[in-house]
C-alpha cells in the first residue's frame, strides 16, 4: 500500500517535469527528474516500502504476503481517481472488487 503513494508522488512530480516525448529528451528530463522534490519524495517512500516489505517477509509466507502486493492496484485506481480525476468506470470497479476477493479467497486457502 505505501508502494502506491509512492506511485503517486512519482506521477505528480512526473507532471511538473513533463513529457519525455522522444529518446533523445530522456537524460534532460530524468536528470530534472531527479532533481524534483515529489519525485524525490516517491523513491524515498519507494524505499520505505521496500524495507516494510523485507519486515514482512521475515514474519509471513510468501503465498500470504505477496497476493497482499496486488491490493496497491486497488489503492492506485481509487487515488488516481482521488487525486488526478482519472475516471473510474463501472469494469474497473469490477476489477478491483475481483482483485479484492481474490485476496480474500488465497488468504483464507492457505
Amino acid at each position: 500500500m505505501v508502494s502506491s503513494v509512492a506511485q503517486i508522488l512519482l506521477k505528480l512530480g512526473m507532471i511538473k517535469v513533463g513529457r519525455i516525448s522522444s529518446f533523445s529528451e530522456v537524460p534532460l528530463k530524468l536528470l530534472t527528474a531527479l532533481t524534483s522534490p515529489l519525485v524525490l519524495i516517491g523513491l524515498f517512500v519507494f524505499g520505505i516500502s521496500a524495507l516494510s516489505w523485507l519486515v514482512a517477509l521475515s514474519r509471513v509466507k510468501l503465498s500470504i504476503a505477496y497476493p497482499m502486493v496486488s491490493l496497491g492496484y486497488v489503492a492506485v485506481v481509487i487515488f488516481s481517481w482521488f487525486v488526478f480525476k482519472e475516471p473510474l468506470k463501472p469494469i474497473s470497479i469490477l476489477g478491483c472488487a475481483t482483485v479484492i476477493v481474490g485476496v480474500i479467497l488465497i488468504s483464507r486457502g492457505l
